[in-house]
């Protein structure tokens, strides 16, 4: 396995990665501390970048140092700018800001002192250095699996060892479990940090308070945890997968605001990230945020709105001593890049639509690195919206995705909505029962307009592979770090069409379903990531393509495989008659060895599903499972011999062709009266005819014209153009 988080930068970027990347080689070289492991501490803590703030827990620099125990003669005092407010940085904390070199040498003597101490051993010296497990977990999962990152990228070690947090999970009322289930733990604060409270019945909870942590996951648990702090919250979230830490029930009160009556009468959660560097704020942190967050509106009454009377940002709290909001420290988080409206967007909930929706619906995804995703609140359809990002004429890294949910087979016209300074010449990409089209737009045309990409066939239902749109970053040269906006799209149908359809049944859509803990990975998988899980648990996930056109299915499963990965995953086939088990190799050493794995050919009907389970005979907390997609690919060819199967006797598809043929796809054998009549309503043509199950064709003698079929009760318009078969 390795994180991948490749994005477009720009060259004032690349620059500046290359220079860091010299930096981490020459202190690697002095120190003799393995360059991969400082950036991985690196990457972990700060995403590489340098604060010059102090974190809530202290910590300094892009090396997120909370450790000053190494003496350094440095007398100078420099003035920082922390949020609006100036502070006075001296002595070893001025020497540890000015230079991203003087941060990361002063951290690697910190690892060589702790390594010294700690007789080498890497786990014992991480946790003197990060004061917390956490933090030991954190570094190691990135140190063993890799990361790709433009200059920066970190190689896997699959010798560095495992380690699992395990948690000191007691020490208040509401321990050892968190309050809601969804919530991965319960890590009490300092009973120094909070007021034992007995809310709601001595102060109402009204508001939920959002905050974020100015430094790391770890750091902020860790912080909370020091009596000394004199600061809690009741949640801590996870910037790259959500993890979920409770350290306050909600009876008692956090002390998070900075400003008293707000404490007592508010939840706060608080989210990683640097309220002034973009990309902290991803999807599947915001997700779990206001999931958090709509579980406790619902259960004390809290407005789904953004508003200082119910859901706001630590900035809006009153209290600044000059004015203004932030509380009594007078904090400006979450920030410009928390975005307000898609926020209660999840708060609310998102939705299926079916023809027409824009980015706060489930059927709108998007991918690659959240630090080059930028939002707009102003301008968009339905409500002033839209994400951007800008163009390069790389390989395409930030991405998004529309997929419908058809009501019919039929031909739509697509359309897609172009926000105001949108600026961008860029290629959407339409898949449809055809094929894939490509169709390139010059956004700076157009001004809060429905832009026509054209007709297409598309199958009924949700259908990544053969009924979605994509939009790439990726342009011409001369166009390059243009704006792209991304908003919404419109299907409008246009006529009918008939039949079978090869299907994808992905993770987290429509027809997956998880039995037991499968979490969302951040990595790259098909359509943008996967679930996991460990060979000793009893989980499963049940794949259900909702088969409509009983018949013979290639399948195939989707595996980014990976070093930790088992080499028996065990998937059953739930064919016509029986069923069928196989095992499928998800290892491998190469992380390029990732793509479509078969898993053979099947007979399969409306019951037909596929089941993975998470449990092998490795029995292994170390070793995973990998849920992804898996693709039904219907074959006319292969024998099914479904025609004793009297559930299928009503299930048929049928296409009327312009040039008089029909092809009719039976579910069983059966007999058929198919009825042709004029537009005058004169009948013309009928079929009485025993057929076989699969498909039949047959040819009509009809003139050219226009015609309504009938049959099984169902009413057809049908045109014909020419007939080749008329003799």
């Amino acid at each position: 396995m390795i994180l991948t988080l490749i994005l477009a930068p720009s060259l004032e970027m690349i620059n500046y990665y290359k220079y860091l990347d010299e930096i981490f080689s020459k202190v690697s070289k002095l120190t003799n501390i393995d360059k991969e492991l400082l950036k991985a501490i690196a990457y972990t803590e700060t995403r590489y970048y340098h604060h010059k703030c102090p974190s809530m827990d202290g910590s300094i620099g892009i090396m997120n140092i909370r450790d000053f125990s190494i003496y350094i003669d440095y007398s100078e005092t420099i003035e920082v700018d922390c949020q609006g407010k100036i502070i006075e940085l001296s002595g070893i904390k001025a020497y540890l800001t000015e230079s991203e070199e003087n941060n990361i040498i002063y951290a690697a003597k910190l690892l060589k002192k702790f390594l010294n101490e700690c007789n080498n051993d890497l786990i014992c010296a991480l946790r003197n250095y990060g004061k917390n497990e956490i933090f030991v977990e954190d570094v190691l999962k990135i140190y063993k699996e890799g990361l790709n990152f433009p200059i920066l990228s970190i190689k896997p070690n699959k010798n560095v060892p495992n380690f699992k947090y395990k948690g000191n999970i007691y020490g208040a009322d509401c321990s050892p479990q968190p309050q809601f289930n969804f919530v991965n733990q319960f890590v009490p604060a300092s009973n120094s940090n909070y007021t034992d409270a007995n809310r709601p019945n001595d102060y109402p909870i009204s508001k939920v308070i959002v905050h974020t942590t100015e430094g790391s996951y770890n750091g902020a648990i860790s912080w909370f945890q020091n009596p000394n702090a004199q600061a809690s919250a009741h949640y801590v979230l996870r910037s790259s997968d959500g993890h979920s830490t409770q350290m306050v029930c909600h009876n008692d009160i956090a002390w998070h605001a900075g400003n008293w009556n707000y404490n007592t009468r508010s939840i706060g959660i608080e989210h990683e990230g640097y309220i002034n560097q973009n990309g902290w704020y991803t999807d599947t942190v915001l997700r779990i945020s206001a999931r958090i967050t709509r579980t406790l509106a619902n259960i004390y009454g809290i407005s789904l709105i953004h508003d200082t009377s119910a859901i706001l940002g630590h900035s809006e709290v009153p209290g600044c001593p000059s004015g203004g909001g932030g509380g009594a420290g007078c904090h400006t988080d979450p920030g410009p890049y928390w975005d307000w409206k898609y926020y209660i967007a999840l708060v609310k909930g998102l939705e299926y639509k079916d023809t027409l929706f824009d980015e706060f619906s489930y059927n709108f995804k998007r991918g690659g690195p959240y630090e080059s995703w930028w939002f707009d609140s102003i301008y968009g359809y339905n409500g002033g919206h839209h994400f951007w990002t800008k163009s390069w004429t790389g390989a395409i890294t930030n991405w998004a995705r529309w997929t419908p949910i058809l009501p019919f087979n039929g031909i739509y016209k697509v359309k897609v909505y172009i926000p105001q300074n949108s600026k961008a010449y860029v290629r959407y990409k339409i898949y449809h029962r055809n094929g894939i089209t490509e169709k390139w737009i010059d956004q700076n045309l157009y001004n809060n307009q429905w832009v026509d990409l054209g007709n297409y066939e598309f199958y009924a239902g949700y259908s990544i592979n053969n009924g979605s749109v994509t939009l790439g970053d990726t342009t011409i040269a001369g166009r390059e770090y243009e704006r792209i906006g991304f908003d919404a799209i419109a299907f409008i149908y246009l006529g009918p069409l008939s039949g079978c359809i090869d299907r994808i049944v992905d993770d987290g859509n429509p027809g997956w379903t998880s039995y037991g803990n499968w979490p969302l990975s951040s990595y790259t998988g098909y359509a943008g990531d996967y679930r996991y899980n460990y060979t000793s648990n009893n989980d499963s996930i049940i794949y259900n393509p909702q088969i409509d056109c009983p018949g013979g299915y290639e399948l195939r499963a989707w595996i980014r495989k990976g070093s930790n990965r088992t080499n028996q995953a065990k998937y059953k086939i739930i064919r016509i008659n029986g069923d069928t088990t196989i095992y499928l190799n998800q290892y491998s050493s190469n992380i390029n060895d990732t793509g479509w794995v078969n898993m053979g050919s099947f007979c399969l009907n409306n019951n037909s599903k596929v089941i993975l389970y998470s449990k092998t005979n490795e029995n292994s907390s170390n070793i995973v499972v990998i849920s992804d997609a898996i693709e039904f690919k219907y074959n006319q060819n292969l024998d099914c011999n479904i025609s004793s199967n009297i559930e299928f006797k009503d299930v048929y598809t049928i296409k009327l062709e312009s040039n008089g043929k029909i092809k009719l796809n039976l579910g069983t054998s059966r007999y058929v009266n198919i009825k042709i009549y004029s537009i005058d309503g004169k009948k013309v043509y009928e079929i009485k005819d025993y057929l076989k199950a699969g498909y039949n064709e047959i040819k009509t003698n009809l003139n050219s014209g226009i015609y309504i079929l009938k049959f099984d009760n169902k009413t057809y318009k049908w045109i014909v153009l020419s007939n080749q078969f008329r003799k």
